[in-house]
């Protein structure tokens, strides 16, 4: 392993440690939690979807998001309902409140990263932003490939 890829390494395990850390954080604590954010998103991108396109969108087992939003459901975050092309299937969609949760948890993350990225210029912010992106895509790519 090169210098440069040990240290992207090295940097990339501090970074979710001091993620998972910070998800935890009392700004955060009324919020909603990351699995119901990340399926309410889906949700918001594609306001009606089964399990599977939900699990999909989210590279996770159909059974884990299943109960995730059996969880949701109990929070009235989602409501699901009876496919009506496949009565054995069933489709999810996000309430009122699960849509106005999904926006105030948005606003108090964007707002711990404004604090965060504070003095960050522009430019770093932009090529932050699309670092990140370009990265979630290459392991997405890399775990589809093993």
């Amino acid at each position: 392993m090169d210098e440069t890829t040990g240290a992207i390494e090295s940097e990339m395990a501090m970074l979710l440690r001091l993620a998972d850390r910070n998800r935890r954080s009392p700004a955060l604590e009324p919020t909603l939690e990351r699995s119901a954010y990340l399926v309410l998103t889906v949700l918001e991108q594609q306001p009606v979807a089964n399990i599977s396109t939900i699990a999909e969108a989210l590279r996770l087992d159909a059974s884990t998001v299943t109960r995730q939003v059996v969880a949701m459901e109990a929070a009235a975050l989602v409501e699901r309902r009876r496919d009506p092309a496949d009565g054995r299937g069933t489709l999810v969609v996000a309430t009122a409140r699960g849509t106005t949760e999904l926006g105030a948890t948005r606003e108090v993350r964007s707002a711990v990263y404004a604090d965060v990225l504070a003095d960050w210029t522009v430019a770093d912010r932009e090529a932050l932003g699309a670092l990140l992106h370009r990265l979630n895509v290459d392991l997405d790519r890399y775990a589809r490939r093993h």
